[in-house]
């Protein structure tokens, strides 16, 4: 690591250390942990996803999978289906409810980033974009 990406390193984490209270603040506007982060992962798919899958996708472990598909199922947002030639495979799909829900969190966290993007400004919010796809992409890259 050069001394300059260091400096920016650092910077950046005091930053984030130093605002944890914006940054949670921003994670709960657009929120996308535990029961929501599975509903908003199942809504973005084309397809029902296995349950190893949306622990894949989520970050999240199989146990805390299997514990928030049961809650989901509960009410009624999703429907999980045993795969006909392996009984150890679930396939998970949002529901006709579980996919409104799915709406109006998509909607909240429109709003939310329609508001931080608007203060931003249209040529910095576009900026901001750019690097979050970069970043994003950056992380798959360093994590594979």
């Amino acid at each position: 690591m050069t001394e300059h990406t260091k400096q920016i390193a650092e910077e950046l984490t005091r930053l984030h250390y130093e605002n944890l209270c914006e940054i949670n603040r921003l994670g709960s506007m657009v929120s996308n942990r535990g029961e929501d982060g599975v509903v908003l992962c199942l809504y973005a798919s084309e397809r029902a996803l296995l349950a190893g899958e949306l622990g894949d996708q989520t970050g999240l472990s199989t146990g805390r999978i299997a514990n928030i598909l049961r809650q989901l199922e509960a009410k009624g947002l999703v429907r999980r289906l045993q795969d006909e030639l392996d009984h150890r495979r679930v396939h998970v799909s949002l529901t006709e409810q579980g996919r409104e829900y799915a709406c109006g969190l998509k909607d909240s966290a429109v709003r939310a980033y329609g508001e931080l993007l608007e203060s931003l400004g249209t040529n910095d919010a576009s900026e901001f974009l750019r690097i979050v796809r970069k970043c994003i992409s950056s992380v798959r890259e360093i994590s594979s």
